[in-house]
């Protein structure tokens, strides 16, 4: 028994040690390209009260009483996590961050980036975060720090009927 103590041990001041040597900030960014149209795309980003009903992650969504425009999203197992608009040109650009009244684990932006292009209707999100604790960001490392943003590009090029790939813009 004392021996599965000390391993134990072991093991959480391991990946204590490990995670504090990776860095607490970080910035991601992938992208997706749908075949519809500028404004359609900007719809669905402008209107996150509404991602419930095509984000596989979202369980359901409120709008909450603030200021700027905000809204709590029940993502799960990921648990609550409430985010405002802080910025928009329409039909190009939107900047939303996680709010941080009760719990300070993690923050930061989303950027989304929307532009026609040849081949249809680019989307990037670029995501500018933290991570403060160390465990989280060693969780954070293993299932990556895209995914997020990659469930959200996948289920909402799977909204338009599209099979999309995100790809890493960062």
């Amino acid at each position: 028994m004392k021996k599965i103590l000390i391993l134990i041990v072991l093991l959480v001041g391991g990946v204590y040690f490990y995670g504090r040597s990776l860095p607490r900030e970080h910035k991601v960014a992938s992208s997706i390209t749908l075949v519809v149209p500028v404004d359609t795309v900007w719809f669905m980003v402008r209107h996150p009260g509404a991602s419930n009903t095509w984000w596989s992650d979202v369980k359901s969504v409120r709008r909450l009483d603030r200021p700027r425009e905000s809204y709590e999203q029940n993502m799960g197992a990921a648990g609550i996590v409430s985010t405002e608009i802080v910025s928009e040109d329409p039909p190009r650009r939107l900047v939303t961050r996680i709010l941080n009244d009760e719990q300070q684990d993690f923050g930061g932006t989303w950027t989304y980036v929307v532009r026609n292009t040849d081949s249809g209707t680019e989307l990037m999100i670029t995501e500018d975060g933290w991570i403060e604790s160390p465990f989280f960001r060693v969780i954070a490392q293993i299932s990556g720090l895209r995914r997020t943003i990659n469930s959200y590009l996948t289920s909402l090029g799977a909204h338009f009927g599209e099979t999309v790939t995100p790809r890493d813009r960062s």
